[in-house]
């Protein structure tokens, strides 16, 4: 089942998509359709959650980009561009560890 309705959203003013769909079972899982129309694509792993609600969320699991290619050097292509540092750090430097 699927049922699909457009409202406001009151923040942008853009027309949000709102879908119903029905869960299913596959073997020992319980199974919510996931529109082809959000394009997250086949296989792409997310790490659900539940809040005290009944408010299921999927959020991406984050993949580190530099295990596709483990000589590409970072630094070395930071120094190579000659980007600056603002030396302001944002709480997100240690791109380094898992």
């Amino acid at each position: 089942m699927l049922a699909v309705y457009l409202t406001p959203n009151i923040m942008t003013s853009e027309m949000v998509m709102h879908m119903m769909v029905k869960t299913s079972r596959q073997g020992n899982s319980i199974v919510i359709p996931i529109p082809v129309s959000f394009n997250i694509g086949e296989n792409v792993e997310y790490q659900p959650s539940i809040d005290k609600n009944g408010v299921i969320r999927l959020t991406p699991v984050n993949q580190n980009i530099f295990k596709a290619d483990m000589t590409y050097d970072l630094r070395k292509s930071i120094r190579k561009e000659n980007i600056g540092d603002n030396g302001t750090p944002d709480g997100y430097e240690n791109v380094w560890n898992d």
